[in-house]
């Protein structure tokens, strides 16, 4: 039996590929899930950017810009641990017929 675990993250970046990606990743790999932070100041992270598409409870991380909030930028995510369970990726079907594992930050076409 695994016991619940509550873990928090933060990168010095604002780049998506460093942060949503990751725990959009992380979301689909593992048996976890996302945690509100208990803070008022920050922009939630992004659920969905241009044409990529991330799991909805990504609005539960939030993003600290330079110039917005006058410290350095980062991202901060909290992660509330379910199992040790690993989830095997989804083959999913592009449009031309090929399969390929479900990637990170679908896009939308």
């Amino acid at each position: 039996a695994v016991v619940s675990t509550q873990s928090t993250g933060s990168t010095c970046s604002v780049m998506v590929q460093e942060n949503e990606w990751v725990v959009d990743y992380a979301l689909k790999r593992r048996n976890v899930k996302l945690l509100p932070l208990g803070v008022d100041i920050g922009k939630d992270g992004f659920s969905r950017i241009n044409k990529y598409r991330f799991d909805s409870s990504l609005s539960l991380t939030k993003r600290y810009y330079p110039h917005t909030h006058n410290m350095d930028g980062f991202f901060v995510a909290k992660f509330q641990k379910l199992s040790n369970i690993v989830k095997e990726p989804k083959e999913v079907f592009r449009s031309d017929g090929e399969s390929e594992e479900e990637g990170v930050g679908d896009v939308m076409e």
